[in-house]
């Protein structure tokens, strides 16, 4: 199946909280170099092992979420280093692995040279068991439900931007993410690494106007365990893609901005080879699954009222699948494994201060896709993921918030009996601490 597409928005309830935190901050003005966290909530949960609604299981709960954050300027401003980190222990009352585990780091350093050069470099760790912590990287995660076990996401690069002249600019990236899992089925379908060096040369039309041209080479190459034979099936989807776009970027207002990445996609595969049939009937060789793809990437933020903003965002390209390489639930093809998904997602993210003291958030993702390879029975079919929440928050002090949440996940497959297939609800109601 495929999963969240990179660079969106991971929609969780705790994403929903830092929404929910950030409009508080915003509408009583001022911010500190550091700040600590923790969170306590009861919860609801209908289907803990995200299965199918005929075997679903539901539980009663709570979580603790501890955290902090520091952003700290240095030589004046000239250099900025900024830390996060959030724990979540998560308790089931009714599942058999009663606890949850989870841990997200996110660092980054930024440095400004001069007025003409800075460089930004960061580095996001997660250790999860959820999609949505899970969920990110150029291909995005790939899974989108319950992985048990102790799994690592990673993603480190950097952005340096340089003013090449009066009018021209120039933004050099490098991405590198690691995905690593435990379970064995996800670990041979997803378990990869992959590189994105990038860059956008871009020209200042107007004041508040830029257009430019966006190349990206992308090196993914999966590490899956060796299943019943000395090949690593993985590898299979190894994939070396070039991405090449023109781009917008246009300030319509103070509050009003919007960026576009417009273009193709081109896809080599590795391990295609010329299907020949043998004198037996057999057919042998991996069928050819290169070609060219659209590649679209937009987003549109909108800042409305102090304390109040609206993100609306929109993404197409190839992803990784957790659907097996030769195991689909619809059936494989060893002939044509299955290589990815060609996937489409958008997104809304809303944050709005009703008072000072109330805030609300909403925050919604839709992804369709169709599968890549597999044979008759998987090639072409579509699948989609929908992922929605609704926190609404009051400030009972300057440091002291109560919650309610609830969230709504569902995966729908066109594959001949898919028992990914499932819809989950969830209810939070808690206590957030801030200083």
């Amino acid at each position: 199946m495929k999963n969240f597409i990179p660079s969106m928005s991971a929609l969780t309830i705790g994403a929903a909280s830092l929404a929910v935190t950030t409009a508080l901050q915003a509408s009583e003005g001022g911010a500190k170099p550091w700040s600590v966290r923790a969170g306590v909530s009861g919860f609801y949960n209908d289907n803990v092992y995200t299965r199918s609604d005929l075997t679903k299981v539901s539980s009663f709960g709570f979580e603790l979420t501890p955290g902090f954050s520091l952003n700290l300027p240095v030589n004046d401003g000239q250099t900025t280093l900024g830390l996060r980190y959030d724990y979540l222990l998560r308790y089931f009352e009714n599942r058999d692995k009663a606890v949850d585990h989870n841990h997200v780091v996110d660092a980054n350093l930024t440095h400004n040279f001069n007025t003409r050069f800075k460089i930004n470099v960061f580095d996001s760790f997660a250790q999860a068991q959820e999609p949505q912590q899970l969920g990110a990287g150029a291909g995005g995660a790939g899974i989108l439900f319950r992985a048990e076990g102790t799994n690592f996401r990673n993603i480190a690069g950097f952005d340096f931007t340089s003013q090449l002249a009066e009018s021209w600019s120039a933004v050099t990236g490098f991405r590198n993410t690691l995905f690593r899992f435990d379970n064995v089925n996800f670990a041979q379908s997803l378990d990869r690494v992959e590189y994105l060096p990038s860059v956008n040369v871009r020209y200042q039309v107007a004041p508040k106007s830029n257009i430019g041209v966006f190349y990206q080479y992308g090196i993914t190459d999966y590490d899956g365990p060796n299943i019943g034979s000395t090949q690593n099936v993985g590898s299979l989807r190894d994939v070396n893609s070039h991405f090449v776009a023109a781009t917008l970027d246009h300030d319509f207002a103070a509050n009003l901005t919007g960026s576009l990445r417009g273009g193709v996609q081109v896809n080599d595969f590795a391990g295609d080879s010329e299907l020949v049939t043998l004198p037996d009937g057999k057919i042998t060789g991996i069928k050819s699954r290169d070609g060219v793809s659209p590649y679209i990437d937009g987003q549109l933020n909108y800042g409305f009222l102090p304390g109040s903003s609206l993100t609306l965002g929109l993404r197409h390209q190839l992803t990784a699948t957790d659907v097996g390489v030769l195991t689909a639930f619809g059936g494989g093809n060893e002939n044509d494994p299955i290589r990815g998904s060609s996937a489409t997602s958008g997104r809304i993210s809303l944050s709005h201060s009703f008072t000072p003291k109330l805030v609300g958030s909403i925050n919604g993702l839709y992804q369709a896709g169709t599968f890549i390879g597999g044979g008759p029975l998987v090639d072409g079919k579509a699948d989609s993921y929908a992922s929605a929440d609704v926190t609404l928050a009051y400030h009972i002090t300057q440091n002291i918030s109560t919650r309610v949440s609830y969230a709504h996940d569902q995966v729908d497959s066109s594959l001949l009996n898919d028992l990914r297939e499932f819809s989950r609800n969830r209810v939070f109601l808690g206590v957030n601490f801030n200083y």
